[in-house]
């Protein structure tokens, strides 16, 4: 980090220490999502989670600059989503404090090999501590292997370090350890789900699931490998995609996510009989049996039909039934929506900077990955008491390339409307009504471009 200038940090909490990380590797800040421990998991990783769809191991921060452990359930903690090689993990971190500028005569850059701290800023009161997250997860990946010496006859050779690996998701089904390529997996779920039957489907078919408005067809990978299928608290659903095609395979637990040294791979020959297995790992004093895109191509050829018409279902319901897709926020116990298009993400209630010399709709600016987001008040707008509270957030709009932000009280969905659900409205700052649940529900939807116009 230090060939180049560090321009942006977001400052953290850890403990009583303050840290700043280059805003250009942060994709976004959140909350704490559910965790999914793993046992025999590396020092410094908490576990799996799901993080805008995708699967990632959660880094706590804290663990890797020999600190207490973040705790997950404070209402301060954060988890920074993280970007280009870092983004399939996440990163920790007890409390999120101010995205700032760097002023260079303020910064002091240390040269310290495998040291995470590569810099100490001076913000106003506070000494930050600038890491390099290539350094931190290097604590993690940083694996001493002391060269030894192997005799054969009398000729002597050493063993060199691999660094070549592939990564894997290992996961249990009976007493037996299996593992996926990461690369296959695009999300874990509980199986919490109703299965709706196929009938004339094979004994390993649970059923079509929906999962976010899609079907999706499970299989039972336990009984299609000729296991017992039991239920218990740890039962996981995966996630797999490949060729643009999805299957959910049910399995007994999730165990680890490791990174396996390809000469610790072993691929059966071209002539072995079973498709179900594409090969063993070497993990230590055990096997572990693992598939790839053959045996998917596999699932998904036996399964084609009912694949097939889950998706075909999907888009029929998505062409014919929902003309509009929509968010609903709550302001004062009522309900309002922004259209989906306008809405580029929804973020957890920050503290905005006042401007001098605005108007009474603008609360003020905040800063979000570097980029200024000016937050206006529906409030104002709306000419109703301010209130703010735990579950408060912000929705950032999009109106001819420029964002803005709006506080809310709180976001109550994500729906799909149809068309008969919609009566048309002239108010000045309203484009339609929404008739939800028979008519019982009124939800008025408001046009961005007339809220921002009104009162100019």
């Amino acid at each position: 980090m230090q060939s180049q200038q560090i321009e942006e940090i977001l400052i953290v909490k850890n403990a009583h220490e303050n840290y700043g990380i280059s805003t250009e590797d942060i994709n976004q800040i959140a909350r704490v999502p559910a965790l999914m421990p793993l046992p025999l998991r590396p020092a410094g990783v908490r576990g799996l989670c799901s993080v805008s769809g995708g699967v990632v191991s959660l880094v706590d921060m804290n663990l890797l600059l020999d600190m207490p452990e973040v705790d997950i359930k404070a209402d301060a903690s954060r988890l920074l989503s993280l970007n280009a090689e870092y983004a399939t993990n996440a990163l920790l971190v007890s409390a999120v404090y101010n995205t700032v500028v760097i002023k260079q005569k303020d910064i002091e850059y240390i040269d310290r090999k495998n040291d995470p701290v590569v810099a100490i800023y001076k913000y106003e009161d506070l000494l930050v501590q600038i890491v390099s997250l290539e350094e931190l997860f290097n604590i993690i990946n940083r694996v001493e292997i002391e060269p030894r010496e192997i005799k054969n006859g009398t000729v002597k050779y050493e063993v060199e370090k691999e660094e070549n690996s592939s990564r894997f998701l290992v996961f249990s089904m009976s007493s037996e350890k299996y593992a996926l390529e990461i690369d296959y997996l695009q999300e874990i779920i509980l199986p919490e789900c109703e299965f709706t039957n196929i009938v004339g489907t094979s004994k390993e078919v649970l059923g079509l699931i929906t999962l976010r408005e899609e079907l999706l067809l499970v299989i039972d990978l336990r009984i299609y490998y000729g296991f017992e299928a039991k239920k218990t608290d740890d039962n996981r659903i995966l996630i797999v995609s490949f060729n643009g095609k999805k299957v959910g395979l049910y399995i007994d637990s999730i165990i680890d996510i490791k990174n396996v040294l390809l000469k610790d791979i072993e691929r059966m020959s071209d002539n072995f009989e079973s498709t179900k297995i594409a090969g063993v790992i070497h993990d230590e004093k055990s096997l572990i049996s693992f598939f790839d895109e053959d045996l998917l191509n596999v699932i998904f050829k036996e399964n084609e039909t009912y694949i097939d018409s889950s998706n075909e279902t999907a888009e029929i319901l998505t062409d014919n039934e929902s003309v509009m897709e929509v968010i609903v926020f709550k302001l004062s116990s009522k309900e309002y929506a922004f259209e989906v298009d306008n809405v580029d993400e929804i973020i957890d209630m920050v503290d905005s900077t006042a401007l001098a010399f605005t108007e009474d709709s603008v609360d003020g600016i905040i800063n979000i990955r570097g980029q200024v987001v000016t937050i206006v008040s529906l409030f104002e707008k709306l000419n109703i008491q301010r209130v703010v509270n735990e579950d408060s957030k912000i929705i950032i709009c999009n109106i001819n390339e420029i964002r803005l932000g709006f506080i809310v009280d709180s976001v109550s969905d994500i729906l799909e409307i149809k068309e008969e659900e919609i009566r048309e409205n002239s108010d000045e700052l309203f484009d339609s009504v929404l008739h939800l649940d028979n008519g019982k529900r009124l939800v008025l939807t408001m046009d961005v471009d007339k809220l921002i116009k009104h009162g100019e």
